[in-house]
């Protein structure tokens, strides 16, 4: 397995500045990150111009570091038709972004269910924006991946199964973030048993408490055993990346950037990445 950091952990730089700042902090990998956050500017969009998509994929090269997926995270199940096909354009070019810069995955999130509007409802749209934006990338050889996500429809370790007897034939991978699943009360070892073969892409976060009273705290500080995790990836056959994903912050953790990415990756080295 490689180490990567995402981007979103160092949101008020230059993406330019922060692949510098990763690779020399010792990441094997960077992803970019496309979500616009209360606390965080993407790095990346769709409207990256080509220009910008040539110099990050040339200063990775140049730093010796892959780029492992972009984060195309937005909400995909507004009550609003026209604000469903935005989001499905919206992860159609993330995917045309990481063909361009060479990331071989796309991860999305459902967003919330929608007040006043059946689940059944809700899922059905999620489940044909899934098919559509699935179809899309894995013609461009991109791995699409979902991540479960506490509070939103899309949430449980059950709704990756679910998801995939609804849409048989259509190639849905994992975004596997541990501590979403953690603060749901939920155990992440159940989702690499069941989905271990789906799994495109891992998050390093940690989480405590219940949702909706919890945190991500900073790595080895929540309740995640990831010992037993990476151990159980590998004998699952994953071999891809572990990013780190700092959002502790938000939690009221203050950390220097320095300080997240020395401790990330040795929080890293230390489980053998």
């Amino acid at each position: 397995m490689r180490a990567g950091f995402h981007s979103v952990g160092l949101s008020s730089r230059s993406i330019l500045d922060v692949i510098d700042k990763v690779a020399a902090a010792g990441y094997a990998t960077i992803e970019l990150n496309a979500e616009t956050l209360p606390w965080a500017r993407p790095h990346v969009t769709p409207a990256t111009s080509a220009a910008e998509r040539a110099a990050i994929r040339d200063a990775a090269k140049r730093r010796g570091i892959g780029i492992s997926a972009v984060g195309a995270h937005i909400p995909m199940v507004e009550e609003d038709a026209a604000a469903r096909r935005a989001a499905v354009a919206f992860v159609k070019g993330c995917t045309d972004l990481a063909v361009e810069v060479g990331a071989p995955v796309v991860h999305i999130l459902s967003g919330e269910a929608p007040k006043g509007i059946p689940q059944a409802l809700a899922w059905q749209w999620f489940a044909d924006a899934v098919s559509e934006t699935a179809a899309y990338a894995s013609e461009r050889r991109v791995r699409l991946g979902i991540e479960a996500i506490a509070g939103q429809l899309f949430h449980a370790i059950d709704d990756f199964r679910r998801l995939a007897a609804d849409l048989p034939g259509t190639p849905v991978y994992v975004n596997f973030d541990p501590s979403h699943l953690i603060v749901q009360g939920e155990d992440p070892k159940r989702l690499v048993s069941e989905h271990g073969h789906q799994v495109a892409h891992v998050h390093a976060k940690d989480g405590r408490g219940r949702y909706p009273d919890f945190a991500f705290p900073p790595l080895g500080q929540g309740g995640i055993d990831f010992a037993g995790l990476v151990a159980a990836l590998g004998k699952a056959g994953y071999d891809g990346v572990i990013s780190v994903e700092y959002e502790a912050q938000v939690f009221g953790f203050k950390e220097t950037e320095e300080e997240i990415l020395v401790h990330g990756r040795r929080f890293l080295r230390d489980l053998g990445i």
